[in-house]
């Protein structure tokens, strides 16, 4: 596990099933008004980085891979006076366990 903040996040191997989040404009991953999209980890990059291939809610579009994606503590950055910037446009998280 590596330290977020007061976080522990669980660096991804090849084979974990996460949730991509796509960017606006990402029409396969975002088809249908999916917030995100299921994904297998298909190469681990190093730390909170993966190639995922992911499978899309378009109806005749075919899974597809996205390279160097990072994790979402990655993806957003605190700025000094409390607001949040997102400087990835996309990333992938951890199911959340119910």
């Amino acid at each position: 596990m590596e330290q977020i903040g007061s976080n522990a996040v669980s660096i991804p191997t090849a084979g974990r099933i996460v949730h991509f989040y796509g960017c606006g404009n990402d029409i396969l991953c975002n088809a249908n008004g999916a917030e995100y999209v299921p994904a297998i980890v298909v190469q681990a990059c190093g730390n909170l980085i993966a190639n995922l291939q992911c499978f899309t809610m378009a109806v005749d579009a075919p899974n597809v891979l996205r390279f160097s994606v990072h994790h979402k503590s990655e993806a957003f950055i605190k700025n000094e006076d409390g607001t949040t910037d997102q400087i990835y446009s996309t990333y992938w998280d951890w199911p959340s366990r119910n």
